[in-house]
């Protein structure tokens, strides 16, 4: 009881809070739209006409201090690294672990990535030490910062991202600094919550993570380099770089599902022919997974190159109704599954839809409605449980006709109806349900809080609840008095207040009316609330909760995320 007042008191001490700040001049200015601006940072798109080759150092100078990028010019400098003839394909760049690198510092925000992107880095490295491959920084070094790592005592290979309050980092299970040309595969798949970095070595898997990953944006680093750590200036790599790659996929690596064609019908014991056609977004080469639905399937087969027409045959021993499921899968991912209808042999009736009355008193004859549809037209009957120990079957009408039936049950109760159609092949097909109930109560009126006086042109926020005898889930409908009708409202727990807006456009006197209804259809009677538009002085009567709402539209939901427990109060004063 004390808890009671004490909210209803903290409840007015706010109602007065708001009326002194009503006499306060607005000195805000627009601090409310700015407070709800997304803190989310705008990701550019670099990537061009579908080019998902973001940078690609082919090494293929031989001589000068620039690196050139083959994909979109953006060069590096050499400092102090120096050309062989002796790369992996022609030429490369020694860097000698004291002072070598490349700066990238002016192409960073190209580079770099977005957590929400698919990356790979390729490359070939050939070391008998190590140090920093790649790394890209913030401006402080490490909020966030990604580097590519030859690990100089054990000569793991190592990719890393990282911020101040995240990171996933991917060690490989072999050592690679033998003095060995080797070609490294880092594959990070940024588009979920939980990023996937997979690596290749030489064409093996090596290693894989799944990890969290908070928010990294590409324009939050801010230096670049090949050889060392692009902040610290340290870890300067010591060995051999060759074809440097980036590839990125803005938005994450998309896979599209097959297109699947062939028979929807056909007979048991029979091979027929289907075709698969998977046309991927980027290009990629795709596996197959197809599932026939009778137990057997595929596997992933394949790679088939995008947009390759697939052809598989099967055959179906048993008559029944199947869906062929099929999936294609890249190097990111799997898509979602595709699905073809097929019916082979004599096929079962459909489900019966039944229809009737929800609700209904013990005793009363109730008139339900049964209706299926066979495959072929054949007869069918149905076989009707009523779920009170009685049963019914009805004589055979033609495929697609209804049949009404009577039955009345002698105890209040819930229960669930069920029927199943049989053809004239004795071809049983798939039961229904339909639930109902006996002895159900109606949900009280509608309680309507809200404004009774108000102006034009301005929405006003109303709480509506409605408590069920049963506790069952309650929608509604209410009709503003204005012609605007809205139905089905919900569904929403019984007893819970929920939160609903209208505007008036002209002036005049408007009737409020709501009704609830349970998951019976069992409605309640209408309840009505009256609001004036504009508001006149003569017809002024003052109570606080209206005037709040009325001089602050928006109040009502003010009060619901203040005080958690405003719907108890509501519903103590209204049982009053």
């Amino acid at each position: 009881m004390k808890e009671g007042i004490s909210t209803k008191i903290l409840l007015y001490g706010i109602a007065f809070l708001f009326i002194g700040a009503s006499v306060i001049p607005n000195i805000s200015g627009d601090i409310g739209i700015i407070n709800n601006q997304s803190k989310d940072k705008k990701v550019d798109n670099f990537l061009l006409n579908r080019d998902y080759v973001n940078v690609y150092w082919k090494f293929n100078d031989c001589s000068g201090s620039t690196l050139t990028d083959s994909a979109h010019n953006y060069d590096g400098i050499i400092e102090g690294a120096t050309w062989t003839t002796s790369g992996y394909t022609g030429c490369a760049l020694i860097f000698d672990g004291q002072d070598d690198y490349v700066n990238l510092n002016t192409h960073t925000h190209e580079i770099a990535q977005n957590k929400t992107d698919d990356c790979i880095y390729s490359f070939y490295f050939k070391s008998t030490s190590g140090g920093i491959i790649f790394s890209t920084t913030s401006g402080v070094g490490y909020n966030p910062a990604m580097q590519i790592e030859l690990i100089p005592n054990n000569g793991t290979l190592l990719f890393k991202i990282w911020t101040l309050v995240c990171g996933i980092a991917l060690y490989s299970t072999g050592s690679y600094n033998n003095g060995q040309w080797h070609h490294a595969e880092f594959y990070f798949n940024g588009i979920t919550a939980n990023p996937t970095l997979t690596l290749y070595v030489d064409g093996t898997f090596d290693n894989t993570i799944t990890h969290w990953l908070c928010e990294v944006a590409n324009d939050d680093f801010s230096k670049t380099r090949l050889g060392m750590h692009a902040y610290y200036s340290s870890d300067y790599y010591e060995g051999v770089l060759d074809e440097f790659k980036i590839t990125k996929y803005e938005g994450g690596n998309k896979q599209v599902p097959p297109t699947i064609d062939g028979p929807t019908s056909g007979n048991p014991n029979v091979n027929y022919e289907y075709t698969f056609v998977t046309n991927d977004p980027e290009n990629d080469d795709i596996l197959l997974y197809v599932d026939w639905d009778d137990g057997s399937n595929t596997g992933w087969i394949g790679p088939y190159s995008s947009g390759e027409l697939v052809t598989l045959n099967h055959k179906w021993v048993t008559d029944g109704f199947y869906i062929i499921k099929a999936r294609s899968q890249d190097s990111w991912g799997k898509s979602h599954t595709a699905t073809h209808e097929v019916r082979i042999g004599n096929q079962a009736p459909d489900k019966p839809t039944i229809s009737g009355p929800k609700h209904g008193n013990s005793q009363q004859q109730l008139t339900y409605t049964f209706l299926s549809r066979d495959y072929e037209d054949e007869d069918i009957k149905y076989f009707i449980d009523w779920d009170d120990g009685q049963t019914e079957e009805t004589e055979y009408v033609e495929s697609n006709t209804s049949v009404e039936l009577s039955h009345s049950w002698t105890t209040n109760g819930d229960y669930n109806i069920t029927a199943r159609a049989i053809d004239s092949n004795n071809k049983i097909g798939d039961r229904s349900g339909f639930q109902m109930r006996i002895g159900d109560q109606p949900p009280s009126p509608p309680n309507i809080y809200g404004a009774v006086h108000g102006y034009p042109d301005v929405e006003y926020d109303y709480g509506i609840f409605s408590i069920d005898p049963e506790n069952d889930n309650l929608t509604y409908d209410v009709d503003w008095g204005d012609g605007n009708i809205e139905t089905d409202i919900g569904p929403f727990p019984s007893g819970v207040i929920f939160p609903i807006s209208h505007t008036w456009t002209e002036m005049g006197t408007y009737s409020i009316k709501s009704r609830a209804k349970d998951e019976y259809d069992y409605y309640s009677s209408w309840s009505e609330h009256k609001i004036y538009v504009p508001r006149t002085k003569a017809t002024f009567n003052f109570n606080l909760l209206d005037f709040l709402v009325e001089r602050f539209p928006r109040v009502f939901f003010i009060f619901r995320y203040l005080l958690g427990g405003f719907d108890t109060i509501l519903l103590e004063d209204s049982c009053r």
